[in-house]
């Protein structure tokens, strides 16, 4: 498995002690409203780098999704045995996709992707292998207090977006290699590192390097 790439554009941004979300001002108010912090979070992302009046395929990914939008559906549904159906259509995972598509008018396709810990390296991989303009969006919420007890740490809101095609500056070769599950999987902190300093993004199965 050998390809050639190119990422055009990236941006990534993780909440801190004053901005707990990113900027969506630019979002409609009433639209706005509805969204949950998932989508905030994918879609101020995605707006910063978006190519303008372009069809490009959509990659997104979340290990987590919608937890804070599901949490509100069991309650309800506990105290009332009823389900906000305005609330479902938020609590799915390729929501946010879903919106993204709607503002920016983009008609092709979209992918949501959940893997576990490897959630980042699967859903990149796509991205990648993907024989089309496509950007790639990462994005979690901040979890709710309920499942902190089962965490090994807290999850901070955080994020990012990559813009991948097939010509421009930045090339990147993507080659395989014998699978090995003992290297830990890529993290969010590894991924912006890599790409800002301009070296070899490692996983259990493939190399993406800066030529």
């Amino acid at each position: 498995m050998n390809k050639t790439l190119y990422i055009d554009n990236f941006e990534f941004w993780t909440e801190n002690n004053t901005e707990k979300l990113p900027d969506v001002s630019f979002i409609p108010p009433m639209l706005r409203r509805r969204m949950s912090a998932l989508e905030k979070i994918a879609i101020s992302l995605a707006s910063k780098i978006a190519p303008e009046n372009a069809d490009y395929k959509l990659v997104f990914a979340s290990r987590f999704g919608e937890w804070e939008q599901t949490i509100k559906l069991i309650r309800q549904f506990y105290d009332d045995r009823e389900m906000s159906p305005a609330g479902f259509s938020n609590s799915v995972h390729n929501a946010a996709m879903g919106h993204l598509s709607l503002l920016v008018h983009n008609t092709n396709s979209y992918t949501s992707i959940a893997g576990g810990e490897r959630t980042i390296e699967n859903a990149l991989l796509d991205a990648i292998l993907t024989n089309k303009p496509v950007m790639f969006i990462y994005a979690e919420e901040h979890n709710p207090s309920e499942y902190e007890h089962m965490l090994e740490k807290p999850v901070l809101s955080h994020g990012c977006v990559i813009l991948i095609k097939d010509n421009g500056q930045n090339k990147y070769e993507l080659t395989s290699s014998v699978c090995n599950e003992d290297l830990p999987a890529l993290s969010f902190q590894e991924l912006h590192n890599a790409l800002q300093n301009g070296t070899d993004i490692k996983t259990s199965n493939w190399t993406l390097s800066k030529k």
